[in-house]
């Protein structure tokens, strides 16, 4: 990272960011770049993070991950105008965090610990009924995070 005073390394510093962040970009290689932004939740484990992210049961994202089941991410938050005297003073704050990993779809009670991992992420403290019938038409899947960066700027 080549501004190295805005990186952020700490495990409980990365998981706050995460915490903030509304939204996590895929992108997916091919014959033509694929990005797209969806929810998301997120588990760690002894500095080890695992993204879950729910979808139709078809579509691009499957039909990449089939093909090629690596896949870069990125999320950020904390983004406020930083105003200047010349038009390359301009910039943002931010907080963000982007890696990559290996996606895999789940079943059975990984599944159901995917979607408790993005219910907490989006209803922390609230214990909320599954539809059975809309989780059986649900696809989750798994991003087992293999490399990992933060980077701020407040």
């Amino acid at each position: 990272m080549r501004r190295a005073d805005r990186q952020v390394t700490d495990v409980r510093a990365l998981r706050e960011i995460m915490q903030h962040c509304d939204a996590v970009t895929l992108a997916f290689a091919g014959d033509t770049p694929y990005a797209v932004p969806v929810s998301f939740g997120f588990e760690e484990e002894e500095g080890r993070f695992a993204l879950y992210i729910h979808c139709a049961p078809e579509g691009e994202k499957l039909r990449r991950m089939e093909a090629n089941p690596r896949c870069a991410f990125s999320m950020y938050t904390g983004t406020r105008l930083i105003e200047g005297d010349a038009a390359c003073a301009y910039s943002t704050t931010y907080e963000s965090v982007c890696g990559n990993g290996v996606l895999t779809r789940l079943e059975g009670e990984d599944k159901r610990r995917g979607i408790a991992a993005l219910m907490r992420h989006y209803a922390p403290g609230r214990t909320l009924p599954v539809d059975e019938q809309v989780l059986a038409r649900t696809c989750v899947l798994r991003l087992d995070v293999e490399q990992l960066c933060g980077k701020r700027r407040m």
